[in-house]
């Protein structure tokens, strides 16, 4: 079930609200928690298992980890034991078939997986993400470990985040799990507005570019030239843009309507003048998991710059492998990983002039670098990549062309927008105000307008599963 459903807008999302509204305080976490059950089992069935166990692992170790009275050496074995048994249900379902092929490929005596016939869990990469992020705040002693396992297993289920983020710290709602209560009418207002705006960004702006960027991608590449191609890396920079920040804005609506305060994890990416700035503002809860997990315990940029370049490198190969096990994720990291090394080795990261030119080479990088995250196979990527840069420029190809309705251009050209918006940070909190000073006729306003808007587009437009459920 997804949050774009029929099902979910006009069945579970009122039954959930209505339920977690009227329950008394003692029992409110149990109400959700078991919403959120069936919000998980309704779309994954029998995988809610793999996501039970890695709850119980986790709490059940964390306990053992955050306890004083145990030497240093048993609290050590309990975390690494209790993080290997967190991921490997991940590496199991999303990296064991990539792995079997290239050890058999090898020589090694082992009968290749295909993994088309493996069911990867519904958000897996995210709720084992949650799951590391409470275990090793327990381990640093940032956080007390959580006693009480209907609390912890509502953090790890919780539907508004379980499926695609975003990335959400125990600490951040820890307090309002302990002490569970009715969202404020700020809140709940808030939260309507947000989720409206969260779905018309998905329903219309990128479901319609999404028509456009599969007919693109689907071509002959012999049928390939410039304009196509850089329509289609157009469309899909747009699609994979308002799908997940349009996800993103729904989650925080529904965490907003429920009394949590979720992070933002979209800040503006698009209106960036450097790559060092996009990774500040795209999937900001996934950057700073890296951050903090990764890239600052293997150094950061405290032991020189090779310790420091490395640890960039090893970044930003796990965060596209976190994506997926495909070399077009490698390569899309390694673009990154290469800009970012290239912005701090020439001081360009630094630079406060030549806005406008900045912003053009930012907007050109973004385009080409989505292309082979996109891309089925790494030669789809070429072909692409070789009909933006030398590919003429003959009319759009009709395969494309007859995708281009009325409907279609006005989300291209809406879609196109975020592209020249001044870089004001989320702008959405600039217009309506935040979850305790929201502005409340603007609220309503965006709420009334957007939210038809966006249920038309559902029964209008052909479903698109969001995006980032596949990681």
């Amino acid at each position: 079930m997804v949050f774009s459903a029929p099902a979910f807008l006009f069945l579970f999302l009122p039954i959930s609200l209505v339920l977690t509204t009227i329950s008394p305080r003692p029992a409110r976490n149990i109400v959700l928690l078991l919403l959120s059950m069936a919000f998980y089992v309704w779309g994954a069935g029998g995988q809610i298992a793999v996501i039970g166990s890695v709850a119980l692992a986790s709490w059940v170790g964390a306990l053992v980890v955050g306890r004083e009275t145990l030497s240093a050496r048993t609290r050590k074995i309990a975390f690494l034991v209790t993080l290997a048994v967190v991921l490997f249900p991940l590496l199991t379902f999303k990296y064991w078939p990539i792995t079997s092929e290239f050890l058999s490929s090898a020589g090694v005596p082992l009968r290749p997986v295909d993994p088309l016939n493996i069911l990867l869990p519904l958000g897996i990469s995210f709720f084992t993400f949650h799951a590391i992020s409470y275990l090793v705040d327990v381990r640093r002693g940032d956080i007390p470990p959580e006693t009480g396992v209907i609390r912890y297993a509502l953090y790890l289920f919780l539907y508004p985040h379980q499926i695609a983020g975003p990335i959400v710290r125990y600490a951040e709602i820890r307090d309002e799990i302990q002490n569970p209560r009715h969202p404020t009418s700020e809140m709940a207002l808030f939260g309507m507005s947000r989720f409206a705006w969260g779905l018309f960004k998905k329903a219309f702006v990128a479901d319609s570019c999404a028509s456009v960027a599969d007919s693109v991608y689907a071509l002959d590449p012999a049928r390939l030239n410039g304009p196509t191609a850089w329509l289609g890396a157009l469309a899909y920079a747009l699609q994979i843009y308002f799908d997940f920040s349009g996800y993103s804005d729904m989650a925080i609506g529904l965490a907003a309507m429920l009394g949590f305060h979720f992070p933002e994890n979209f800040k503006g990416p698009y209106r960036s003048v450097s790559v060092t700035e996009f990774w500040r503002r795209w999937h900001v809860t996934l950057s700073r998991w890296f951050r903090d997990y990764v890239y600052i315990p293997f150094g950061g940029n405290r032991h020189g710059t090779a310790r420091e370049y490395t640890g960039l490198i090893l970044t930003f190969g796990l965060t596209a492998l976190w994506h997926g096990a495909a070399w077009t994720f490698l390569a899309w990291g390694a673009l990154h990983s290469a800009a970012l090394l290239f912005e701090r080795i020439t001081g360009l990261r630094k630079v406060q002039g030549w806005v406008a030119a900045r912003r053009i080479g930012m907007v050109v990088f973004i385009l080409m670098s989505w292309v082979p995250f996109r891309s089925t196979t790494m030669g789809q990527a070429t072909d692409i990549w070789s009909a933006m840069i030398r590919g003429g420029w003959g009319p759009v190809r009709p395969e494309v062309l007859v995708t281009l309705s009325p409907w279609v251009l006005a989300a291209l050209l809406l879609g196109c927008s975020t592209f020249l918006l001044p870089k004001v940070g989320t702008g959405y909190e600039r217009v309506v105000g935040s979850v305790t000073a929201v502005r409340p006729v603007v609220a309503l306003a965006i709420t009334v307008t957007a939210l038809p808007l966006a249920i038309l587009a559902v029964f209008w437009i052909d479903f698109s599963p969001f995006l980032y459920f596949r990681f």
